[in-house]
């Protein structure tokens, strides 16, 4: 973790309030909304993109390094896309940070002949005490613009406005939506309690959401990214939660003597699946986000827990024992239609998540004593194996473009949270604060 003020959930409310109030389209853009895009991506083939620009803000060395900021995260986040070849500024045949907007014509025809496809120019100028952000997106070969926009707020928000343009970018280049805007919920045991925290997908900007210092799991985000449901032993049972983000109002939603875990939501977020203690067993039951309506899916004395829907919302994988050995099942969204999907990766197949795309579940295995993430087909073919160290890699969770998967390890001791994309490649260590980090989940 790369920031370690944490603010309260108000301030940090309170900064994204305001970035989001201060986002403004440029006021002349005749391409801003067309997406229609002449580069043809190829499933395993990335778009080589440039980023120029932000020459150095005027006002002094803060004001220079802001700038140099702007094009580093940019860079980053497109980077981190996982679909883009960035060109080493070293090649270009300018400057990069000496780029002014109207002077990417000049550039285009040497870009195109170092076959680069697109390129992004960014600006950052003061507008009394705000900071805008300017952005013109090129498609190389015709010299069109793609896109133009213009982000303005207070200095704090320089990361998210920069997110935000990120997003745009993938967004006009491939027609789906991108990471660098979301966030990830977490448990950190920074504050010596199990508390869950909100942080940006690159681990910027934490901030406490429970701060009860008691224990607090399975943070799971609504389909709208505005609320979040959560068990805490807060009153000394493991009760259900839902908080609002926007409001900071937290509800009690279920309480039933014993467990009440795992939630997971429906895609249209009207409904939460999780597993509550009943009778011999645990049992998987529907709820509603405001506590009513209780369903019961599962009858039993095994354990069922750890659920998923499905995209559609007419399935959901979970975890059971009533096999004999913990295994991935299906089912209706009735609880009907139960049956196994894991036989091949040991007897321990735990953590199932299904992929936003619908088409692979990411699930837990222990094939030789340490634990591993996979890939399965919802028909139960096509198992992957996506880690392989020595210790223990679990509890994934996709992002809402369902190419990259967060994890937890302990390949190096102490738990903490990785990214990886979805066919295992380009792993890399996401938080580095000192501090347990795991049981995290990916926002939409």
């Amino acid at each position: 973790m790369r920031s370690y003020c944490c603010l309260s959930i108000r301030n940090a409310l309170f900064v994204f309030g305001l970035f989001v109030a201060a986002t403004l389209p440029l006021p002349v853009v005749a391409a801003e909304e067309k997406y229609t895009v002449d580069i043809v991506r190829k499933e395993a083939q990335k778009i080589t993109i440039a980023v120029v620009g932000f020459p150095p803000l005027k006002g002094g060395s803060k004001a220079e390094d802001l700038s140099t900021q702007a094009g580093a995260i940019l860079a980053d986040d497109l980077k981190n896309a996982g679909i883009f070849d960035i060109i080493d500024p070293s090649f270009l045949p300018v400057e990069a940070n000496q780029v002014e907007f109207g002077q990417e014509k000049g550039l285009l025809p040497a870009l195109n002949s170092l076959k680069v496809q697109a390129v992004v120019v960014g600006k950052l100028s003061s507008r009394g005490s705000e900071l805008v952000l300017e952005g013109q997106l090129f498609e190389v070969t015709k010299g069109e613009m793609l896109s133009g926009k213009r982000y303005a707020g207070d200095p704090r928000t320089l990361r998210m406005m920069v997110h935000r343009l990120a997003d745009e970018v993938v967004f006009r280049l491939t027609g789906e939506k991108g990471i660098a805007s979301s966030r990830i919920a977490y448990v950190s045991s920074a504050n010596g309690a199990k508390e869950i925290y909100v942080m940006d997908y690159d681990a910027y900007n934490p901030f406490l959401i429970t701060g009860n210092h008691s224990i607090n799991l399975s943070p799971r985000w609504s389909p709208d990214g505005k609320k979040i449901a959560y068990t805490s032993y807060r009153d000394r049972n493991p009760d259900l939660f839902v908080i609002d983000l926007e409001t900071g109002r937290r509800q009690k939603i279920s309480s039933s003597p014993g467990l009440n875990v795992a939630p997971a939501w429906s895609p249209d977020g009207k409904w939460l699946v999780f597993s509550m203690s009943s009778g011999a067993g645990t049992n998987l039951f529907l709820i509603r986000p405001d506590g009513t309506g209780l369903r019961q899916l599962t009858r039993g004395p095994h354990i069922d827990i750890s659920p998923s829907f499905a995209p559609d919302g007419r399935q959901i994988v979970f975890n059971s024992d009533r096999g004999g050995t913990p295994q991935i099942y299906l089912m209706d969204i009735e609880g009907t239609n139960v049956r196994r999907l894991t036989f091949g990766v040991g007897e321990y197949s735990v953590s199932p998540r299904w992929s936003p795309r619908g088409d692979k579940i990411a699930f837990v295995g222990r094939p030789r004593g340490s634990f591993d993430i996979f890939l399965i087909n919802p028909d139960g073919t096509g198992l992957v194996q996506l880690t392989s160290s020595s210790r223990n890699n679990e509890e994934p969770s996709w992002s809402a473009d369902g190419r990259h998967i967060l994890f937890t390890s302990t390949r190096k001791g102490r738990r903490d949270l990785y990214i990886m994309e979805a066919n295992g490649s380009n792993q890399h260590q996401l938080t580095k604060n000192g501090q347990e980090n795991y049981l995290a989940d990916w926002s939409p």
